[in-house]
């Protein structure tokens, strides 16, 4: 065989073999298969029961931050390490200092949405160009945004 035409694998076959040849009827080594679990395993498995899954998480991004379960997690431990608090209780004190960070973690947690019938938008000022640092803040009706681009006059 030629150098060029050797297959990829066929170098690791060789420098690692197996310890019994492969064979079609060979019959199959039945193990017992070991469990691994963390801590953190536990800790994420009661996250997404409580809080459910994020979403789609795209495994190619490498951004550095970290998602909203490792965030939890880092700080459940950082709290575990700290005190004696119940497992129930680290839980609820973990959500409660992501939420002082800006993570909300539950539906009901949000702050409230403020639904208004009307939108606020920046115009500028009489005599200025741009809205950069002299807009002022008003608020405009979407029936009056219709009226005006169908020709007819602010109510």
């Amino acid at each position: 065989m030629k150098p060029q035409d050797k297959p990829l694998w066929y170098d690791i076959y060789e420098a690692f073999p197996p310890r019994y040849e492969p064979h079609y009827d060979r019959s199959p080594v039945i193990k017992e298969i070991k469990q691994i679990f963390y801590p953190e395993d536990v800790i994420r498995g009661k996250f997404y029961r409580k809080y459910g899954s994020p979403g789609i998480i795209s495994l190619s991004d490498t951004s550095p931050r970290s998602s909203l379960c490792q965030l939890f997690v880092a700080e459940y431990k950082h709290l575990q390490a700290d005190s004696s608090l119940t497992e129930d209780r680290l839980m609820e004190e973990a959500a409660l200092a992501l939420e002082a960070r800006g993570f909300y973690l539950g539906h009901s947690r949000h702050p409230p949405k403020v639904n208004h019938p009307e939108i606020t938008t920046l115009e500028p000022e009489e005599g200025g160009s741009s809205l950069a640092g002299q807009g002022k803040i008003s608020q405009v009706r979407l029936a009056d945004v219709f009226k005006e681009s169908q020709g007819g006059e602010k109510l």
